[in-house]
């Protein structure tokens, strides 16, 4: 059981990964759009998250923080939602942790600068992929880090 969780770990990192690579790569051509941006984040943030295609209920940045916990927990979403007690003194519930890491990775990952708090307010993959078009430098060869 262990060495199934490791590998699927594993196995999501290099899915994130790769969709790193792909934007980089699209970049470096001149290729990329904000449509095909949309759909290697949201590839991105299913992988980061532990989640396949079919476990997707949207592309809702919390409904999928919500599914991945979820599936973590081995529980139904509407139970973590219903249990989720902020644990924190500001008030950040588990859902929210996810979602600022996501952020936090993705800007790292993908080499871009991104406001906070407009990405922290996106509700979508899609809206934080336009942030993120946005943001990428126009001129550089968009080989990022």
């Amino acid at each position: 059981m262990r060495r199934d969780i490791k590998e699927r770990l594993l196995a999501d990192k290099r899915a994130a990964a790769d969709q790193v690579d792909a934007v980089r790569e699209k970049r470096a051509e001149g290729t990329l759009t904000a449509e095909l941006l949309r759909e290697h984040l949201f590839r991105y943030v299913l992988a980061k998250f532990g989640l396949e295609a079919a476990e997707a209920p949207s592309r809702s940045l919390e409904d999928l923080a919500e599914e991945s916990l979820a599936k973590a927990l081995r529980t139904d979403p509407d139970q973590v939602v219903e249990a989720e007690r902020p644990a924190t003194c500001d008030g950040a519930r588990s859902v929210d942790m996810k979602q600022a890491l996501l952020i936090m990775a993705l800007q790292r990952e993908f080499g871009v600068a991104l406001d906070g708090l407009r990405a922290g307010l996106a509700d979508t993959t899609d809206e934080l992929a336009d942030l993120m078009f946005a943001a990428f430098p126009a001129s550089d060869d968009g080989a990022g880090k």
